[in-house]
This record gives structure tokens, C-alpha cells and sequence, in this order.
């Protein structure tokens, strides 16, 4: 669980110059919604990190309204598909949190709870950001902290 909290954490940026850009509790312009029309995400922080001139890496953070991973999935693919619309962004973090259980988070614990996390990157990864990989090939992978135990990319014990 320590390493899907650092996955989620995602708040240090690795190299570069980092500015966070607050969002309060604003969401996003298109917000996925539900049949009922409420908003199926909020976005709540924003950090942009320039890689090199009129490249950047966005780290979106968002509270997502339910635990089915099929909307959690296509509320995090509608976040990263407004980010992607931005020409300098050249990757994509978006970590998704569920609102904790009536109770669970009175007591000075967590805020949220770490759910999934989408990442729209090129084929070197976060890290090989540069203004020479910005318009290469990229892929997205969706995790869901439940399944870290088994992603290839977890270092330690599993």
C-alpha cells in the first residue's frame, strides 16, 4: 500500500521546474456526467511541470463519484482528453480518489482515498519527457491501486 501511496501521491515532480496551479474545488469544463447529470469527477489539483520550452507534464488530481471502474475509467479518460487538448502538454498523470466511507476520515485520516491513476505518456515514459519525445508515439495505462500488487512496474515484496 506505501507504493500505491507514492504512485498516487504524485505531488513531487521529478526534474524540472514545477509550478502547482491550484484549482480549488472547480471541476473540469467537461466533467463526464451520469444519466442523471451530475458530475462523475471534480478536479481539485492542478500541477504543471515544464520540461523544456513549450513542453509540459500535467498532474491532474480528481475526486471521482463512484467505485465502478468502467465510469472511474472514462471520467479519468475525459479528464486526460481535455489536458491533451493544451499543444505544450506532452504527458498526462491523472490520479483519481474516492471520497472516504461516512466516518473514515473524521478522525484526522485521510481526506481521500487513492483509487486509480492514468498516465498518458511516450513509449521512455515520465521521466524521458523532452521536447524531442512530446510528439512521439504515446500510450495510456490505467491502474487501480487494488491491483498493484500485481503490475509489473511495483518494486518490492508483493
Amino acid at each position: 500500500m506505501a507504493v500505491a501511496a507514492l504512485v498516487l501521491a504524485g505531488c513531487a515532480l521529478e526534474h524540472g521546474n514545477s509550478t502547482p496551479e491550484r484549482s480549488g474545488a472547480a471541476r473540469s469544463p467537461h466533467a463526464s456526467r451520469d444519466s442523471a447529470g451530475g458530475p462523475l469527477h471534480a478536479v481539485f489539483d492542478r500541477r504543471q511541470d515544464t520540461v523544456a520550452s513549450g513542453v509540459t507534464r500535467l498532474i491532474l488530481s480528481v475526486v471521482l463519484r463512484g467505485a465502478e471502474r468502467d465510469v472511474a475509467r472514462s471520467a479519468m479518460e475525459a479528464v486526460a482528453d481535455d489536458a491533451r487538448r493544451d499543444s505544450t502538454v506532452a504527458a498526462v498523470r491523472v490520479l483519481g480518489y474516492l471520497l472516504p466511507a461516512p466516518g473514515h476520515g473524521d478522525r484526522g485520516g485521510p481526506g481521500v482515498v487513492p483509487f486509480v491513476y492514468l498516465e498518458w505518456i511516450p513509449a521512455g515514459g515520465w521521466d524521458d519527457v523532452s521536447a524531442s519525445t512530446a510528439r512521439a508515439a504515446h500510450h495510456t495505462e490505467v491502474v487501480f491501486v487494488e491491483d498493484l500488487r500485481g503490475h509489473p512496474g511495483r518494486e518490492g515484496p508483493q
